[in-house]
């Protein structure tokens, strides 16, 4: 399973674009996201799969971390790139806004 652990991850977007995928619900989303994330809520990922690049590296942010790791590993086997953030929003408290 491809992860990286918040503080590689907030070094990475420090200093370079990356593209975030943004899988808690919409309340949770609009509450605090980083910009420019996509919000994809976990149970309407599987139904918008076409709307994701098979070219495009996507770091999953969940809550904690739990689900990004699952949703990762779902893209993964489907054929897209994608990271799971480990600890997810939790850990990455102050970049968010």
């Amino acid at each position: 399973m491809k992860s990286i652990t918040a503080q590689d991850f907030q070094m990475l977007l420090a200093n370079q674009p990356v593209t975030i995928l943004d899988i808690r619900d919409k309340g949770a989303f609009a509450e605090r996201h980083f910009p420019d994330a996509i919000s994809m809520p976990t149970t309407s990922l599987p139904n918008r799969l076409n709307e994701l690049d098979k070219d495009t590296t996507y770091f999953v942010v969940s809550h904690s971390g739990r689900r990004s790791d699952i949703i990762a590993q779902f893209l993964n086997n489907h054929g897209y790139k994608a990271l799971h953030v480990i600890g997810g929003m939790k850990a990455l408290k102050k970049d968010a806004a």
